[in-house]
This record gives C-alpha cells, structure tokens and sequence, in this order.
C-alpha cells in the first residue's frame, strides 16, 4: 500500500498540469484483461442491435456449440466489437505483473545456474596448442627490426620468458 500511495501523490494530476499547463491523461494499468468484465456498455450508435455484454468467447467451453471453431450457435447474434470478444482475439491473461517478473526472475535463474554449471565443469582442450621453435620462427617468415605487426608463430612461454631475461 505504501508503494500504491507514493505513486498516486507522484503521479498527481494536478502537480503534473501545474508543471505542464497541459492536461494529461492517465490511464489506470491493470494486472489482468479487461475484455472479460461482463459490463454492458451505453452505446447510442448501436441503434436496434442488442447491446451484448462484454465476454469472451474465450471463456466459453470447447464442446456443445453448432460452430465449435468460433463457439457460437447458428443465428446467435455477434458482438458488436466482435475482434475484441471473439475465439481469434487477443488472448485473456489471468497472470498479475508480480507472477510474471516472479516468473521471468525464476527463468533467469534457472538459465544463468545452468550457464554457470556448465562454465565451471566444461573440460580442457584434449590437446596442446601447437608451438614452434626459433622465436616463434620469425626470421624464416621475415620479420625485421620494427616491424610494427609481428611476423612470428606462437612460442612456448618458457621460450619468450627466456628471451626476455
């Protein structure tokens, strides 16, 4: 609750068009569909065609229908905002905000300890990288003194730590 409060006096309409000098309109962010409510909303475009209430045919069960594709029997009437109620429309999610990130946080977890285990146990290479002797045989390939880019193969470390000293 104390989370719900600080974002309503931060999101405080009045603070933002005193800022603004702009009305903004907020809309309310809710955690499931809002399709599915049930409610009979007032249109006076409608005109003779019944005003449905708002369900979907989701929610309707799979077996009893004359079309099981859409669920409807024959001479049913249609939803007016039937793409918004009808079996192809977007799907109805009963998940609130908090079960999906738990969700997402659980996958990560799960992803990032099997990433981790197989970093930890994965095996060495079966063979030596392969060296070559002569300094790496740089004259054999040209090198010079100054060469910016080094014109030699790969020297064993004990090799270069001798050259060095």
């Amino acid at each position: 609750m104390a989370f719900r409060a600080a974002t309503q006096r931060a999101l405080n309409t009045r603070a933002m068009i005193q800022l603004t000098r702009q009305p903004i309109a907020l809309t309310a962010v809710r955690p499931q569909s809002t399709l599915n409510t049930g409610e009979i909303l007032e249109d006076p475009q409608i005109g003779d065609y019944p005003n449905l209430p708002r369900r979907s045919t989701q929610t309707r069960g799979p077996y009893g229908w004359w079309d099981p594709q859409d669920k409807r029997n024959f001479g049913e009437p249609v939803h007016e905002e039937d793409e918004l109620f009808g079996v192809w429309a977007p799907d109805l999610h009963h998940y609130s905000p908090y079960k999906a990130a738990a969700q997402l946080a659980l996958f990560t977890t799960i992803f990032a300890g099997v990433a981790g285990l197989v970093y930890k146990t994965y095996p060495e290479k079966p063979a030596v990288p392969r060296t070559y002797p002569y300094n790496g045989l740089t004259e054999e390939f040209g090198a010079r003194e100054g060469d910016i880019r080094p014109r030699g193969a790969r020297v064993r470390e004990e090799e270069s730590a001798e050259e060095e000293e």
